[in-house]
């Protein structure tokens, strides 16, 4: 088992099965070194479900974590840091009284991404803005400008948690993207399953195409998936890991795969190519976290 409470590097090669490449960083003070989650609120009963969620990762990895809610800029009413700090302490859930408490003023967006990046933050969660119906979600410019800007995953949390993620799906197109994204999964959700879906298309797939067209075409969707889930960054978790084939339009075979697997979290990794691209590119990751309603890892390729 890995020791609670260890540096991001540290943990994450501890989890990874390379115990001996995994050296404790420790401060000056010879304490270890972590990096947080941090989870952003704006004290609405919606991101109440960032919050719970945010804890209970905290808890599971053993990482601290610091909650966040910017104060615009014309100011809060009036209200002194220590005030606005004691409101949102009240919010949090058993055990999170400790936590640190940041009340930065500026614009919500910027101000998120700022603070995430001076605070070493390995994860920023926060919520949808508002829900409109059971499967459609507002995210908020927030979360639009985080999902381009910030330098770490971003976890958009829409379901009230009922206990650890279990079951994750995670789309891939073989990219570099897609694999960081099933990396990430695996390393921060270490007791969940992980099942990669990979969708291939065929021509006017309901007619005109021959047999031996589908067949070659199925065949090579089968070899792309087998050595891409054989290589070696995805070895040490291959025990968690099963793929799958989809094929048709890529937004509605994920939509199919998130239902027959009942997933519970969706990773997706952004700067892909091909069908992923597809999914998160530009206004489509709007439009795609907009109605998937399981929570959503958004996972960006660093550089």
């Amino acid at each position: 088992m890995c020791p609670r409470r260890l540096g991001r590097k540290c943990g994450l090669a501890c989890r990874a099965g390379q115990v001996s490449d995994c050296e404790v960083e420790f401060d000056r003070s010879g304490a270890e070194m972590t990096s947080p989650i941090l989870v952003a609120t704006d004290l609405s009963a919606r991101s109440d479900r960032a919050v719970d969620r945010a804890f209970e990762l905290g808890r599971d990895l053993g990482l601290v974590v610091e909650v966040v809610h910017v104060r615009k800029d014309e100011g809060h009413d009036g209200v002194s840091d220590v005030a606005l700090q004691q409101r949102v302490r009240e919010i949090l859930p058993p055990g999170g009284a400790a936590a640190d408490v940041l009340v930065p003023e500026g614009s919500p967006p910027g101000t998120i991404a700022r603070i995430a990046k001076e605070r070493g933050a390995q994860l920023i969660v926060a919520g949808v803005a508002r829900f409109n119906q059971i499967s459609d979600y507002f995210l908020g410019t927030a979360i639009d400008y985080l999902l381009r800007h910030a330098e770490v995953p971003v976890l958009v949390v829409k379901q009230r948690p009922r206990g650890l993620y279990r079951r994750i799906l995670v789309p891939s197109d073989f990219s570099p993207a897609s694999k960081q994204a099933i990396l990430t999964a695996a390393r921060l959700i270490p007791d969940a399953a992980i099942r990669v879906v990979h969708v291939f298309h065929i021509g006017f797939e309901s007619w005109g195409v021959a047999d031996h067209v589908r067949e070659e075409t199925l065949a090579r969707a089968q070899s792309g998936l087998a050595e891409f889930l054989a290589s070696d960054d995805l070895a040490p978790f291959a025990g968690r890991i099963e793929g799958v084939l989809a094929s048709g339009e890529a937004e509605a075979a994920v939509g199919r795969a998130i239902e027959d697997y009942d997933a519970d979290l969706v990773v997706l990794g952004t700067q892909g190519g091909g069908a992923l691209r597809q999914l998160t590119g530009g206004s489509r990751a709007n439009s795609l976290l907009a109605w998937i309603r399981p929570d959503t890892l958004m996972v960006r390729l660093p550089g």
